[in-house]
């Protein structure tokens, strides 16, 4: 197993790892215009962001659509250019409305509770290592561009904002509290953040241009570097992090050595994909494939 020491970038991974297991039987639950963002909460429900509908839909385990949140437009409760979503436990949804620069909340009955503007950091009052002033984030308008969002178990929120090429972090109670990976941040620096997840201890970022996994604690400090170029996405399960690179899935037990390396043959790109019990689910552009993983 490889492991490095801490703060530094282990030895490419994408593709000198020979595959443990081929996933090579898929079978198509449902069909999108551009899907681009895949996400399921405890129960097993899935969600589905289509920016071709510019919509969030939820799905059941076996593809059948139980909701559809959205529509296009400006107004609570419809998205431009939508790019994520967090559905936590079920009960409060999180989308990152990235063509209107902010984040929205809604209950699980698709009621609108609140909507988080992300403006450039070049708005606000930095603090000390950061952290924000108080009220940084008091204006009703963004000029930023959500495009990858995570809630921890204990309420706290990150947004990757693109236009920054930086995290945002929001406490329990929606106050933007400080950022992550910024020209400051030393070894931690991001410089083209494009995917993330967040567990009760640990915020991993990926990073295009860095070809890297980064991994933080919920304070901003560096961890460790994981090297994983292209990667599509990051999950988590059980503990582990999974990495969706082009044309397979690293596990990292406890985002820390490689366990598992699964390889996929699908005709198109695989944006996303997501784990959950027996099942593993990957998300193309226009469809949402199952298979079962061993």
């Amino acid at each position: 197993m490889l492991m490095w020491p801490m703060g530094f970038l282990g030895p490419a991974v994408n593709h000198a790892q020979p595959l443990d297991t081929l996933l090579s039987k898929t079978a198509v639950i449902a069909h999108f215009d551009d899907a681009c963002a895949l996400a399921v909460d405890g129960t097993g429900r899935l969600y589905v962001v289509d920016r071709g509908k510019s919509s969030v839909v939820q799905l059941a385990a076996d593809g059948s659509v139980l909701s559809k949140l959205g529509g296009p437009g400006s107004q609570d409760g419809q998205f431009d250019d939508p790019a994520d979503i967090d559905p936590a436990d079920g009960l409060v949804w999180v989308v990152a409305d990235a063509g209107n620069s902010r984040l929205q909340r809604f209950s699980h009955t698709q009621l609108h509770m609140e909507t988080l503007p992300v403006a450039r950091i070049e708005r606000f009052t930095p603090g000390v290592s950061g952290r924000l002033d108080p009220g940084a984030n008091e204006g009703p308008e963004g000029d930023g561009r959500p495009i990858a969002v995570g809630v921890s178990p204990s309420n706290e929120l990150f947004a990757i904002d693109e236009a920054q090429g930086l995290v945002l972090k929001w406490d329990a109670s929606r106050r933007l509290e400080r950022t992550i990976g910024g020209y400051d941040a030393g070894a931690g620096a991001l410089s083209e953040p494009t995917a993330l997840a967040v567990d009760a201890s640990s915020l991993y970022v990926a990073d295009q241009v860095r070809g890297a996994v980064f991994i933080y604690d919920h304070f901003g400090s560096l961890v460790r570097t994981l090297t994983a170029e292209n990667v599509q996405a990051l999950a988590l399960q059980d503990g582990d992090l999974w990495i969706t690179v082009p044309d397979r899935i690293l596990v990292y037990e406890r985002g820390e050595r490689l366990v598992r390396v699964m390889g996929f043959q699908v005709v198109e790109t695989v944006v996303d994909a997501v784990p959950h019990g027996e099942n593993l689910y990957l998300l193309t552009p226009t469809r949402l494939l199952r298979v079962q993983h061993e």
